[in-house]
Parts: structure tokens; sequence; C-alpha cells
């Protein structure tokens, strides 16, 4: 009898064990599987202010031939990246977000591919505006569930560098109302921040700090380009600067990811 019972004692424990580790590994692999949902909301931001970049370059003849490139890329990466987040998603006010995202999403692969005139420009500043929003609300609230609050917003910094050549060829096209240069101001004014939160972030390799060094010295060069947007006069600069801004913060950002992924993958052991 006493034997019976220890084994039903001994087949409880490893049971409770077998629950323990399989909540484990559930949770290790929530919490990774979460963190790539930020990076695709991340992702769906970035590719939606490069469509809006790209939009205006082309329509003002300003690099045409590189415009074309980026905005098929980012209409991929942004296609991509949104149906990773509606096969993820399970919060119901997320689901209705990624609907709304898809009805502007459709409405903006339509209007890119029309005359270029002052009405579709506007048109085209507004929906990339939706679409970036609706993106970092739902990366920030995936963050919150996993109490990710680490001072460097992993891709937060490449949608930033993309408007700001967005609202500056859209000024030169004759947006000129006080909306578009206080949202370039906001802009350069995130950039500034998040280049310094980047540089003096602890965490840095020195392979990060030569990335994020390089970003920093031309931005040094050609933030003064950007804050003089009422003057003009250097939109192919200003596309061609932005282009390798981001280029180099996504050398930084690559990095930064397997860093937070290998954080992720300790603290849940």
């Amino acid at each position: 009898m006493k034997n019976k019972i220890m084994m039903v004692i001994r087949a409880i424990m490893i049971m409770t064990l077998l629950v323990s580790v399989s909540i484990a590994e559930s949770s290790k692999k929530d919490k990774l599987e979460v963190y790539e949902d930020i990076v695709s909301g991340y992702k769906c931001n970035i590719a939606a202010e490069t469509i809006g970049k790209s939009y205006f370059s082309i329509g003002e003849n300003v690099s045409v031939r590189q415009g074309r490139i980026e905005m098929n890329k980012a209409l991929i990466a942004f296609s991509k990246r949104y149906i990773m987040l509606v096969k993820s998603a399970k919060d119901k006010k997320i689901k209705n977000l990624l609907s709304f995202m898809l009805m502007n999403y459709n409405e903006l692969k339509i209007l890119v591919k029309k005359p270029y005139n002052m009405n579709n420009a506007q048109l085209v500043l507004d929906l990339v505006g939706s679409l970036s929003e609706a993106s970092r609300h739902i990366a920030t609230t995936y963050k919150k569930q996993i109490g990710y609050n680490d001072p460097v917003n992993r891709v937060g910094l490449s949608p930033k560098i993309e408007s700001i050549a967005k609202y500056y060829i859209a000024y030169q096209a004759g947006i000129k109302d006080e909306n578009t240069l206080a949202m370039m101001k906001k802009s350069v004014d995130f950039c500034e921040k998040n280049i310094k939160i980047r540089i003096n972030y602890a965490g840095n390799t020195p392979e990060m700090n030569k990335a994020i060094g390089k970003v920093n010295e031309l931005w040094k060069v050609v933030k003064q380009f950007y804050l003089d947007i009422e003057d003009g006069g250097l939109p192919f600069i200003v596309f061609r600067t932005t282009t390798d801004l981001k280029n180099g913060n996504k050398k930084y950002a690559k990095m930064y990811k397997e860093l937070v992924k290998a954080r992720l993958k300790k603290s849940s052991k």
C-alpha cells in the first residue's frame, strides 16, 4: 500500500515538474513572440514613412530611381509584417486596429499610383500618419505586455528619420502649413534625443558603438539642413542623407535586437 502511495506521489511530482517546465517553455516562447510583434509594429511604421518619403521624392523628381526602389521595398515590407501581426493577434482591440490599418493601406497603395497632385499628396500624408500612429500603438501595447521599458527604442528612430525627408520634400512641394513645420521640428528633436540615448546606452558592444557613432557624425553635419526647411533648396541632400542615417541605424538596431532576444531568453529560464 505504501509503495502504491509513493508511486502516486512520485507520479504527481513528475507531472507537476513537467507542467512547470511546459509553462516555463511557453512563457519563454511567448515573450520572444511578443517581442517579434513589437518589431513587426515598428517595421510597419518604418515602411509607412518610407512610402510617404518615396512618394514625394518621385512626385517632385528627387532621386526618382532610388525613390521607386525604396517605395517597392517598403510596400513589400509593410505587407509582410502586417500579415505577421494579423496571425499573432488575439486581442480584440488590436484586431480592430489592424482592420483599420488594412483599410488605410489598401487606399494608400491605390493612391500612390495615381497622378501626383497636391490633393493626392495631402491624402498620402494623412494615410501615412494614420498607419504610423496605429503601428506605434500596437508596438507600445505589446511592449507593456512583456514589461519592455529599455531606454533604447529598437526601431523607433528609423521611421522618424524617414519622416524628416517626407516633411521636407512635402514642404517644398507646397504643403507649407504650420503643421508640416511643427511635425518636422518634432521629428528632428526626436532623432536628436534618441541618437544620444543610443550613444550613451551602457549595453552597447564595440560594434554597436561604431555603428551609432557613424550615425551621430552624419547627424551633426546634416541636422541644420533639416531645420532650415523654410529655406529649402536641398531636397536631394535630404533624401540621400536620411537614407544613409536610416541604414546606419539599421545596423545598430540589428545588433541591439540580438541583445534583447538573449536577455528575454535568460529572464525566462
